[in-house]
């Protein structure tokens, strides 16, 4: 009797178990997909920041942007990639992340006292993030996957 409840605990936790995260290294065409996908994803953020009307806008876009790329940064990470992808793979999660970051710091600091004319007049953002993610972008399509880099906006 103490033998059945315990076999069923067994069972659930081993189905538990196999659905997390076994699936191992994606195939060359879900990685190439999941790259070509978050890359459009953080470029349509971007260039969703050119586009705001106000000031108030602009910090909004660029929030959602940083909020945009963090989660493209995530996807690719959790998709994991063939290590023949590597070490451009990883740059990419890594320059994506920095990118999040760039761009959200710079609209918090434009929200500061004192700062509200940090992007007035600006004519475009740079970041050394952004490179690093063209850089690991340019690898990737160097070996065979379609993608370009991020273009400005």
């Amino acid at each position: 009797m103490v033998l059945r409840p315990f076999l069923l605990l067994l069972f659930a936790l081993i189905l538990v178990v196999s659905g997390c995260g076994g699936g191992g290294t994606p195939s060359v065409e879900e990685f190439a997909d999941a790259v070509v996908t978050n890359r459009n994803r953080a470029d349509f953020a971007l260039a969703r920041i050119t586009r705001a009307d106000s000031q108030d806008d602009l910090l909004n876009r660029m929030d959602e942007a940083a909020a945009v790329i963090s989660k493209a940064a995530d996807e690719l990470a959790d998709t994991g990639a063939p290590s023949d992808y590597q070490p451009e793979a990883d740059n990419l999660v890594k320059s994506l992340r920095q990118l999040s970051v760039d761009v959200q710091a710079t609209a918090d600091q434009a929200r500061i006292p004192g700062f509200e004319n940090l992007l007035n007049g600006t004519q475009g953002l740079s970041f050394d993030s952004w490179d690093d993610v063209n850089k690991a972008l340019a690898g990737l399509a160097g070996k065979g996957i379609p993608v370009s880099i991020l273009q400005p906006h």
